[in-house]
């Protein structure tokens, strides 16, 4: 009876992933980021005349782009989306020197963060269009920023971390357009490391918005 119950079962997944349509392709966008943290400020706990900063985290997103593969798996009304993207990000820190004569006056630095993103959608799909949700793995390949050259802080990055995304989209023959939100599960910054060894802790997450058009081969 099992031998009968597993061979049933083989031919249905055998069934159901002849039926399966499987695409690959392409795909690229824009993505616009903001930065938020659990504090509003951060000030130099031991001012000296040559290291008192306040830094601020502005409360306006900035817009990066995003290049890289997609690949879909649609079974009936169900589908499978996963992808392999090169994202970069960007967003805003500002620097406050309380030395400097207007102290008030903030100095913008751009923060800038190369990335690996592997999101997988899981959804519904009628006809064109669809609606999925899922989970993004992020790997950080780089950053850049002049935080250290102005300040002497060194910004502690996670190099690995997860987020979720859900959105909408249209697939019109090969052509593929997705809207989607992404919002932070882990802490993309545990806070600043400074000249002294000394640390300033505190939470950083970022969430976006992601615009993305692909072509499936």
């Amino acid at each position: 009876m099992k031998t009968k119950i597993s061979g049933i079962v083989i031919l249905l997944l055998i069934g159901a992933s002849s039926m399966a349509q499987v695409k690959f392709g392409i795909r690229g966008g824009i993505n616009a980021s903001r930065m938020k943290s659990d504090t509003r400020e951060v000030i130099t706990p031991h001012p000296t005349d040559d290291s008192y900063y306040r830094l601020t985290v502005p409360q306006y997103a900035m817009v990066g782009y995003h290049i890289g593969l997609i690949g879909q798996i649609q079974l009936f009304s169900f589908f499978i989306q996963p992808e392999a993207l090169y994202m970069v990000t960007r967003n805003d820190i500002n620097i406050y020197d309380m030395n400097s004569a207007d102290p008030t006056d903030a100095d913008p630095v751009t923060w800038q963060m190369n990335r690996i993103d592997f999101p997988v959608m899981l959804g519904l799909k009628l006809s064109a269009f669809k609606i999925g949700v899922g989970p993004v793995f992020t790997f950080l390949i780089s950053d850049d920023s002049d935080l250290n050259r102005i300040t002497h802080y060194d910004m502690q990055l996670n190099k690995a971390t997860m987020g979720f995304q859900a959105g909408i989209g249209l697939d019109i023959k090969k052509f593929t357009l997705d809207l989607k939100y992404e919002g932070s599960l882990s802490n993309w910054s545990d806070g600043i490391k400074m000249g002294n060894n000394e640390r300033l802790e505190f939470n950083t997450r970022i969430n976006q918005i992601i615009l993305s058009a692909g072509i499936f081969f």
